[in-house]
Parts: C-alpha cells; sequence; structure tokens
C-alpha cells in the first residue's frame, strides 16, 4: 500500500479513489482507471502499488462464478491499470520503477493471466463478466510488455521461464489465425506508440517460447500434431502479404523463422515436414516480398538473418537438401541477397561462401550420383 506521505502528494480526487480502491471498491477502481491520462509520470509511479494490491493468486476463484465477482472485476481493473501506465514502458523517458514493479511482481500476474485466458479468451466459463474482446487485449498487452522488458542477462524473458503460460500463448497462437471473427484478429493494441494486430504479437510470443521443448509439445497437442503446427507456422509467414504495410512485417517474419528453425532443430519430423510444405520458397518468397514493400525503411537484416540460418540448416541436416536447394533458388534467394541497398548494412552471422560450396556440393552430388 502506498505510505501516508506518497499518498499526500497525490491529487485529492485521487487519494479518495485510492482508499476506495483499498477497500476493494470496483467503482472506485474504474474511476481511477479513467482518469490515469491526466496523472503526471511522478503520480503514476506513486500509484504502481495500487494496480497490484488486488492481483493476489490466492484470490483467483477455480471458475468464474458469480460469487467471485469482485476478486474478477477487481482484477480486471487492476490488470488495465498496468496496461495503461506501461503503454510508454519502452519508450524516450519511460521510468524504470513501473517496468520493476511489473516484474518484481509477475508471480502474481501471470496466475491472473491464465485464468483470464482460460475463462473469458477460451470461454470456458458459463458467467463470463469479462468480454472475450477486452480479455484478450489484457493479456496479449501484458505478455507484450514483460516480453518487451523481461529479457534477462542471459537472453531469457519471463515468458520463457513461466510455464503456466505456454498453454495460453499456444492457443493464442492458433486463435489468432484461425478465428473468423475480425473483432478478435483485428485487435489494436498500443505499445510503443505502434498499433499491434493478435497475429503479430502471437507470432511474436510463439517464437520466444520455442526454445522451450515443453512449450513445443503443448503447442502440438493444442493444435492436433505436427502436420496442423507445421501447415499453421506457413499460413503466419504468408499471411504477412495480406497485412497492412508496417515496419513490424519485418520483425514478425523474423519470429516465424525463428519458430520455424527451433522447432525444426527439436523435430526432425517437423523438420521434414515443413520441407514437404515448401517452407524455404514461402520464406524467401516473403522476404522478397518485403524487399520491395518496404523500401528504404529500416532493413531487413534481422529477417534475412533467419532466413538463411535456416537455410544453412537445412542444407546441412535435411533429409532432402536438394528441395531446400531448390525452393532457395526458385523464390530467388541470392537474387534478395545482392538487392539489399546500400542504405541498409548487413551484419549477417552466416558465412556466405559456406552457402555457396553447400550449393555446389549439393549439386555435385545430384548430378554424379542421382540419376532419377
Amino acid at each position: 500500500m502506498i505510505s501516508a506521505t506518497l499518498l499526500s502528494q497525490l491529487p485529492r480526487n485521487i487519494q479518495r479513489l485510492v482508499r476506495g480502491v483499498s477497500s476493494r471498491s470496483v467503482a472506485d477502481f474504474q474511476q481511477l482507471c479513467e482518469r490515469l491520462a491526466d496523472c503526471s509520470e511522478s503520480e503514476l509511479c506513486i500509484l504502481q502499488p495500487v494496480f497490484y494490491m488486488h492481483l493476489d493468486p490466492d484470490c483467483i476463484p477455480a471458475k468464474s462464478t458469480s460469487a467471485a465477482t469482485t476478486d474478477i472485476e477487481l482484477a480486471r481493473w487492476s490488470l488495465l491499470a498496468i496496461v495503461t501506465t506501461l503503454n510508454d514502458i519502452d519508450g524516450p523517458g519511460a521510468d524504470d520503477s513501473k517496468k520493476q514493479y511489473l516484474l518484481s511482481a509477475w508471480n502474481r500476474v501471470a496466475p491472473w493471466l491464465v485464468f483470464f485466458h482460460d475463462q473469458f479468451i477460451m470461454c470456458r466459463a458459463n458467467y463470463r463478466p469479462v468480454d472475450r474482446t477486452p480479455a484478450i487485449k489484457l493479456v496479449t498487452s501484458i505478455l507484450f510488455h514483460v516480453l518487451v522488458v523481461g529479457r534477462g542477462p542471459s537472453g531469457n524473458t519471463a515468458l520463457a521461464t513461466s510455464p503456466t503460460l505456454y498453454r495460453p500463448i499456444a492457443e493464442l497462437w492458433s486463435l489468432a489465425l484461425e478465428t473468423k471473427e475480425e473483432g478478435v484478429v483485428c485487435i489494436s493494441l498500443e505499445s510503443g506508440g505502434r498499433t499491434t494486430s493478435l497475429r503479430v504479437l502471437s507470432s511474436f510470443l510463439a517464437a520466444e517460447c520455442t526454445q522451450n521443448e515443453h512449450f513445443v509439445t503443448i503447442l502440438l497437442e493444442v493444435s492436433g500434431g505436427i502436420g496442423s503446427v507445421t501447415s499453421a507456422a506457413l499460413k503466419y509467414v504468408r499471411s504477412i502479404r495480406s497485412m497492412p504495410k508496417d515496419a513490424l512485417l519485418v520483425p514478425m517474419l523474423w519470429g516465424c523463422v525463428r519458430f520455424i528453425a527451433k522447432t525444426s532443430i527439436q523435430s526432425a519430423a517437423m523438420r521434414e515436414a515443413y520441407i514437404l510444405r515448401q517452407s524455404v520458397k514461402e520464406i524467401f518468397s516473403v522476404l522478397r516480398f518485403l524487399q520491395r514493400l518496404l523500401p528504404g525503411r529500416g532493413t531487413i537484416e534481422a529477417a534475412l538473418t533467419s532466413s538463411f540460418g535456416y537455410l544453412v540448416f537445412l542444407l546441412d541436416r535435411a533429409d532432402d537438401p536438394v528441395s531446400a536447394l531448390h525452393q532457395a533458388l526458385r523464390a530467388h534467394a541470392l537474387e534478395t541477397v545482392v538487392h539489399i541497398g546500400p542504405s541498409e548494412p548487413l551484419d549477417v552471422e552466416v558465412d556466405f561462401h559456406k552457402i555457396n560450396a553447400d550449393f555446389f556440393g549439393i549439386l555435385y552430388q545430384y548430378l554424379v550420383h542421382d540419376k532419377s
């Protein structure tokens, strides 16, 4: 709770609302959230403890019922307040204290995200005081902020070390691609001044979690097996062509390729299933599309790095590297590298001389030994 000294630094109307929130008043919490836009940066920092006080995991009901309405609504407005105050967390001049509050209280926040996802996004509750679309906005916004600010020295994020979130993220990954409800697919979230779709967010979240094989196991279970996962992963790649023009499309492709590469490394069956579904051709075709779509708008370096890294892996490990090579050539992979503009410095940790050697080695083996 806020100390009396800090509380006295807030406007009187905000002090009154804070006391109401402390007394579990949902109406006062709603009013407080509605006035956050008028609060100064220092006032928002003082208010941080208020936003987390009602996110006690012990108050999470086994299922959503009318008897638990107050706890659910208090958690809902808590999450909304966190999202509202974190929109500039990765922006210039952002106060680090808000980031630290989120990370230090993550063990209180994450269980409520699981509850909201299970009960209101996946509609597993008969009593739903929170509609599906607002629930998706809340859950995915919090997950995205943690993805941005929660990376530690080892490179892992709070997401990657939160196994309880693997199933919700896996289900969101499938939901974003397969749902027919435009109100869900076209959700807009403010993060760092950008409007981000659910599909983009889901691709980032899934790519982050694929470093853990347990997540991939859950994803296979949720999606219905290797065929469904590999098909969906390539639908993500192809969908980039039909999305609104935005610089976020490049990191989205990077995330998609990272997802495909990681799961290919973990499973030979998935690796070969991707190749059968023309993964190399799809990836480099979209990469070339982005190169033409976004001239002079940043760099495709990250996507290029992951794409060629994936290709090199297949040339070395695939059962049929000739197929991977053929797909790359059909998708103009080498031309894409050649046409990188001088304004786009390339820092790709891929040995292109080795790629050439692999190309010629595969061609030689194919021509000399394969007469079919």
